[in-house]
């Protein structure tokens, strides 16, 4: 190994490690939010979860009731169970993880293993590009829905992505393998498992448009996808859910809504990671590379995209479950940007990595700041709740809710302590207190300059009102 080698390597290794002390610090100071209290019990008794078997119990009534997304539910629900810290540290890695899958996802195999350029711009646009990154890579409950999806679903199409770049053989136990594997990626979520269904029948219809033999193990692993995501969508409890859900917009207007509310999201937020990708797949072009060089990028945009509409079938596109469309697309433009050759382009391609860095760095220390503040409060205000709890015997308590600034807070637009005590998260977060019913009877806020959220503009407008006979000054 040269010295340059050697030097890229440790750079490379800094920079990893460096993502995974922030998201360790960001996870331990990011409290137990909305859901994680309901997560905490089982569905079908309402006990506090101790136990395996008492976690797969849930789990079944949870299929049959609510949600067919199993596979992450285990997780978001399994790590209650454990010391929280548990958690942390391997959401720290997971996130971590999947910066790495998309950068070898990029690169193939055994090549280009230390693209210190490459890993940062990846890092960047996970960072700065998803419109609700706490409610996806922090909080408990929605990184085991989305973080830990698009991981498993992008870490699955790996082999897909070195067969396509060398082909290699593979026994029967790879084929097994991939059949289990494909079955747990398709049953992971509903639109990031769809984007993953479209790469697979793309990454096939590559090979017989080429003429070349698709592998024994490629078909075991598409049929086991499809099985998880019959299963996943099938799901009984998916349809009670829908019964609460009634649109009765007329069929046209229903679903011509619901496509712009797709394309909006990509407008809103992917635009960037579009341009990039279109650019960058313009100089690949001129370049004229292979053929697969060429039609991997794609497949990893038509895979996004196909997530992305997905969402066409769902009443509702939360902005968090773009992280498997977002995940894709970064992925499709990271394989165009390392396949270019050329030392001027190299240099333009660090000069963007330093640039960008900058803008992370910035936002790094306003996310900090929001998510420390926001540790803060909570830390006080549950120390007032436990010791009051344990003062009047578990009687009803009022306190405040807490509203966070920057969507890069796992808080940020999640139901924090309300007025209104009777939902499921209200209940689940009184009984893990052990009062009566908790409620809110007012937002408080801290403070952060430069920036503004509904509560603190609520508390400016009240301190800045004069009464109607106050005299003049």
């Amino acid at each position: 190994m040269s010295i340059a080698t050697k030097r890229r390597r440790i750079a490379f290794l800094l920079l990893a490690g460096a993502v995974f002390a922030v998201m360790l610090v960001f996870n331990c100071l990011t409290p137990y939010i909305a859901d994680d209290f309901t997560f905490a019990y089982a569905f079908d008794t309402g006990l506090r979860l101790h136990s395996l078997p008492q976690l797969l119990q849930s789990l079944a009534f949870h299929y049959m009731e609510w949600t067919g997304r199993v596979v992450v539910k285990f997780f978001a629900q399994g790590f209650t169970m454990l010391p929280k810290i548990v958690f942390n540290l391997c959401n720290a890695g997971a996130y971590l993880a999947l910066g790495l899958v998309i950068y070898r996802l990029a690169r193939g195999r055994r090549s280009g293993r230390y693209d210190l350029a490459a890993f940062v711009l990846i890092e960047a646009a996970l960072w700065e590009i998803s419109p609700a990154f706490g409610q996806t890579n922090l909080w408990m409950c929605g990184a085991c829905n989305y973080l830990w999806a698009s991981l498993g679903c992008l870490a699955f199409l790996l082999p897909w992505r070195y067969y396509l770049q060398k082909s290699f053989l593979a026994g029967p136990r790879m084929t097994a393998g991939m059949a289990v594997a494909g079955l747990l990626a398709g049953w992971l979520s509903e639109n990031t498992s769809a984007g993953l269904l479209v790469c697979l029948v793309l990454c096939i219809g590559y090979l017989v448009w080429q003429r070349q033999k698709v592998p024994g193990w490629m078909i075991s692993g598409l049929t086991g996808a499809l099985v998880g995501f019959a299963v996943l969508i099938l799901a009984p409890g998916n349809y009670n859910r829908a019964d609460d859900f009634v649109d009765n917009s007329p069929f046209l207007t229903k679903y011509a809504v619901r496509f712009f509310n797709c394309l909006n999201m990509l407008w809103n937020n992917a635009l960037p990671l579009l341009l990039v990708f279109a650019a960058l797949y313009v100089l690949l072009w001129v370049q004229k590379p292979g053929r697969t060089a060429l039609a991997w990028p794609v497949i990893l945009l038509l895979g996004g995209l196909g997530a992305n509409f997905a969402m066409i079938l769902s009443p509702f596109y939360y902005d968090r479950s773009t992280h498997g469309v977002f995940s894709l697309l970064t992925a499709a433009c990271a394989a165009c940007l390392v396949q270019l050759n050329g030392a001027r382009l190299q240099k333009l391609f660090a000069v963007a990595a330093a640039c960008v860095s900058v803008v992370c760095v910035f936002d790094l220390l306003g996310a900090g700041y929001d998510i420390a503040s926001y540790w803060m409060m909570n830390r006080t205000r549950e120390e007032q709740i436990v010791a009051e709890a344990s003062e009047n015997g578990g009687a009803a308590i009022v306190t405040y809710g807490i509203e966070p600034y920057t969507r890069w807070c796992g808080g940020y637009g999640l139901p924090d302590i309300r007025e209104n005590g009777e939902d499921a998260i209200a209940l689940s977060r009184a009984k893990w207190y052990g009062v009566a019913s908790l409620t809110a009877d007012e937002v408080r806020t801290y403070p952060f300059p430069g920036h503004t959220n509904a509560a603190y503009e609520a508390g400016l407008e009240v301190s800045t009102e004069q009464p109607a006979d106050a005299p003049d000054q």
